[in-house]
């Protein structure tokens, strides 16, 4: 993957263009910033592995079908919410996506989530009234 490329893939939305961010978990936290968008994509986590435990559970492998259908629910939270970027490899299955939603899942629910934003926000503000002092 070229550089052009990994900035695509890495934009936050279309007016943040240029970002300090280097680690995907920064950019993933400004992407999924609004509640209901995060209240979105947790309750998406929750179907899924609820979802692999009853295909389990009840030796049902039809319900696996049902899983391409929990990522639909995050994605409204971005379609009707936040209208960040959404990285087509991410929205349909990345390794850094799914490592993402676990910590995001995790940081929300011991409350240490909005701390996460506020702090990216933070960075994002510094480096943009840095970059754009002159202008």
């Amino acid at each position: 993957m070229n550089n052009f490329q990994k900035q695509l893939r890495n934009r936050i939305n279309n007016q943040i263009l240029e970002h300090p961010f280097t680690d995907y978990w920064d950019i993933f936290v400004l992407k999924h910033q609004h509640p209901v968008n995060v209240a979105l994509h947790i309750l998406g986590i929750v179907f899924f592995y609820s979802l692999l435990f009853s295909a389990w559970k009840l030796q049902n492998l039809w319900l696996l079908l049902g899983l391409p259908l929990t990522q639909l629910i995050g994605l409204t939270g971005h379609f009707l919410f936040e209208r960040s970027h959404i990285d087509l490899q991410d929205a349909v299955f990345s390794w850094r996506a799914s490592y993402c939603l676990g910590r995001m899942l995790f940081r929300v629910l011991i409350g240490k989530y909005q701390d996460d934003i506020r702090q990216r926000k933070e960075i994002l503000y510094s480096y943009q009234k840095t970059r754009y002092a002159d202008i």
